[in-house]
């Protein structure tokens, strides 16, 4: 399994007016970061699973990249079978709900940016 699902696109307008109202509704927080892209999570960990968006912009071209992270505790929890980050589409029996759940999330933003729906 792929550790993120990632997506690359052009767009003519800025997508980061779309993306914080998306985050708005959906529960997402920006969080620090030390690149030029941003990056937003919902989740922390302990009950639901911290579900994670970067997005980078260089003119034109989109890089959006989204997934489920699991902390150590989880992990262990779990006897490791999860692994650190997970993508968020479907296939397989790993991490299905908060995969789920992140998938659909995603999935509420990428129609205002023109793009497919994940699978």
């Amino acid at each position: 399994m792929k550790p993120r699902t990632r997506l690359e696109f052009t767009i003519a307008d800025d997508p980061l007016p779309a993306i914080e109202r998306w985050a708005g509704q959906n529960g997402f927080k920006a969080k620090p970061t030390t690149g030029a892209g941003k990056l937003y999570q919902t989740g922390i960990g302990f009950l639901v699973a911290p579900m994670m968006l970067s997005v980078e912009r260089q003119g034109n071209q989109v890089v959006l990249e989204a997934w489920v992270r699991c902390n150590l505790f989880v992990r262990a929890m779990s006897f490791f079978i999860l692994p650190a980050e997970m993508s968020v589409e479907s296939g397989g029996f790993v991490g299905v709900v908060p995969r789920n759940m992140a998938r659909n999330a995603v999935n509420k933003l990428l129609p205002s940016l023109q793009q497919p729906l994940i699978p």
